[in-house]
């Protein structure tokens, strides 16, 4: 695919954006702008914008250099943020952030010899770092307890500000040269995006109030003035950008705006982006789409056996029911009725318990352990089902016996590892990495995935939204503004239908995450958490996905051993503000619909496949008492937890 063609029927122009970020170059006035994962730069009073990026990456907030030749960026994703120094003239991109650090919020120092920025390298938290760009060598600006974030040096070089959150409050600081941090304003609701006016005689910043953001300044008098700049328009985090000190530019309601410092109202600056529009939406399906496969059922057990117990969550209707049997046979689901006596069939009465459907994991990273461990470790987690990037070395018929269980295996291929057609390997997922790829890179295997009807998986939405994948990882990264809306880029080139979010939430804030590492199967496979440190910090602020209209879970961005990984996401899901009985479907049947398998996995119906988990408690009211487990059905057998441990201890005595 080249995002670089001619015009075609399947081009499409661009006039407005969701979440943009801009910023104008101190030599020209030339705006850069990011949109779709790429940068662009547009005229001053607007106009054709130029896409100066090569390829698909998830870039934002770009930043001119003092010098108007380069353009500091960052490549966000729910695995990372990088640092990247973009050479205008050339369209080439170097990477500036190594290893596995979060670096984010790039400021260029006047000098332009050297970039601050924000952090989790450290160990307090997001802390400011500035980095020297010809030397490569790194020092520590800030080490407070909480988050300190988005640094800006004012235009002399000499002060410095920057948000910093503690204990749930926020708070814009000032560093003036020599001299101790001050509190400029306190605010119990966040606040972001500082800008310096270029006479350092005030700061722009944005603040929330209401779920709604604000444009405010403080004036640095003695002691700092705090005045409404805007309000009423949808704002997005983004810093104001000025062009002198009379003269500033913004993004809000899908739009550049630019506005005088003495005016009262901001004035549109057009622009318009030709790109080329996806061969299928979020959410659609294609007519040339294979149907989705029948899964099979391997060795399934003899006779008929009846599940009772308290409570059923059948992932079809809301809440539980009550006083119902969940009849087996064949490895399927061959009933759900009132309770009542049975003919020929084995009736297990689990008492005060609660069914739920096997859980899924639509995204994960399997172990490299031995195979027979891991498939009962992920039966004690209630793993039915797993979706990952297995060697083709590995034969999931492994998890297919009695003697050796263990859950389904999907495979996922990554875009650049799909099956040519004279070898095709069964894949359930397609995976465009979050670093993007080059133009002309990956349209064969993209379109030889859709052919055959593999729904398609993004680690970044701004990359999903433009190749139109089915899914996009990272909850937190939802394609909406802060007050919700979707302006044309999501709209026209991804289509208007329910976007598939998968979580990859959990962190090292995510509340309940210690008590997690302490259960029962954290305990027993402690031995896989060996040497290895606790997840990264990536989100300096937990995300609210109250309104997300379909999540699903995907383990594999918080790095924790599969099993252990899929119960830290359930804890993310419900601290991002999900209903139990939401969290339980994204583990269920919002990931049997991503995948198209709605009919077999996710739900406890007639037909669906014989996959439960039986847990102690109240998982709709009380989510972390989803890893209560007492027993897990799979392919129509029972094991119970107190046996899968056992046999997982002798198994780890052996090897």
């Amino acid at each position: 695919m080249s995002l670089a063609a001619p015009a075609t029927p399947a081009q499409t122009i661009l006039s407005e954006g969701t979440n943009l970020s801009v910023d104008v170059s101190p030599i020209d006035g030339q705006i850069a702008m990011d949109l779709l994962g790429s940068i662009w730069v547009v005229p001053p009073a607007g106009g054709a914008a130029e896409k100066v990026s090569n390829g698909l990456q998830p870039a934002a907030r770009p930043k001119w250099s003092p010098t108007g030749e380069r353009i500091l960026y960052q490549t966000v994703s729910v695995l990372g943020s990088r640092l990247w120094m973009l050479d205008v003239d050339l369209s080439t991109s170097s990477e500036l952030s190594s290893g596995a650090n979060f670096d984010q919020h790039p400021e260029w120092h006047p000098s332009g010899e050297r970039i601050a920025f924000s952090s989790a390298r450290g160990d307090s938290g997001f802390d400011l770092w500035e980095i020297h760009l010809d030397t490569g060598l790194s020092w520590r600006l800030s080490q407070y307890p909480g988050d300190e974030t988005e640094p800006v040096w004012s235009a002399d070089g000499r002060d410095l500000a920057f948000v910093r959150r503690m204990d749930d409050q926020w708070r814009l600081v000032l560093r003036r040269h020599g001299q101790a941090d001050q509190d400029l304003v306190i605010s119990d609701e966040p606040l972001a995006a500082p800008s310096w006016r270029p006479d350092g005689s005030l700061l722009t910043y944005l603040r929330r109030s209401d779920e709604k953001y604000s444009l405010e300044m403080v004036i640095l008098s003695n002691p700092p003035l705090v005045r409404p700049v805007a309000a009423n328009e949808d704002f997005f985090l983004a810093p104001v950008s000025w062009l002198d000190r009379l003269h500033f530019f913004y993004t809000a309601d899908g739009i550049i705006k630019t506005r005088g410092f003495n005016e009262w109202r901001a004035s549109k600056v057009p622009f318009r982006a030709e790109v080329r529009r996806p061969e299928s939406r979020l959410g659609a399906t294609l007519e040339t789409e294979e149907p989705a496969a029948e899964l099979p059922i391997v060795s399934p057990p003899n006779g008929r056996l009846v599940i009772r117990a308290a409570r059923l969550f059948d992932g079809v209707a809301s809440g539980y029911r009550s006083d119902v049997d969940v009849l087996l046979e064949g490895g399927r689901i061959a009933a759900v009725e009132s309770r009542h006596d049975w003919d020929d069939a084995t009736i297990l009465d689990l008492g005060d318990a609660t069914i739920l459907p096997g859980f899924v994991d639509s995204y994960a990273s399997l172990p490299d352990r031995n195979a027979r461990e891991v498939g009962l470790a992920l039966l004690t987690y209630g793993v039915t089902t797993i979706v990952a990037d297995a060697p083709d070395s590995f034969d999931p018929a492994v998890w297919e016996t009695e003697q050796s269980p263990g859950p389904r295996l999907l495979r996922a291929a990554p875009l650049s590892a799909v099956p040519d057609e004279d070898n095709p390997v069964p894949l359930a997922l397609l995976t465009i990495p979050a670093s993007g790829f080059a133009s002309g890179d990956g349209g064969s295997a993209l379109e030889s995935g859709r052919q055959r009807g593999v729904p398609v998986l993004a680690e970044s939405w701004r990359v999903g939204v433009a190749v139109g994948a089915d899914l996009l990882l990272g909850a937190d990264t939802l394609p909406a503004s802060p007050l919700g809306h979707r302006y044309q880029d999501v709209r026209i080139v991804a289509g208007a239908g329910p976007v598939a979010l998968v979580s990859g939430l959990a962190d090292a804030g995510t509340p309940g995450l210690a008590q997690l590492l302490q259960t029962r199967q954290a305990r027993a496979f402690e031995h896989w958490l060996a040497g290895q440190a606790e997840p990264p910090r990536r989100f300096s602020e937990l995300p609210n996905l109250a309104g997300a209209s379909s999540v699903v879970v995907g383990s594999k961005p918080n790095g924790l051993p599969a099993g252990l990984a899929l119960h830290a996401e359930l804890l993310a899901l419900s601290a991002a503000g999900l209903s139990g009985e939401q969290v339980l479907r994204a583990a269920g049947a919002n990931a049997a619909d991503a995948l198209g398998l709605d009919e077999q996995l996710g739900r406890i119906v007639p037909g669906a496949l014989a996959d439960l988990v039986l847990v102690s408690g109240d998982p709709e009211h009380r989510i972390a008492d989803a890893l209560n487990i007492v027993a897990v059905v799979r392919n129509g057998r029972f094991y119970s937890l107190i046996r899968l441990l056992e046999d997982a201890r002798g198994t780890t005595a052996v090897e």
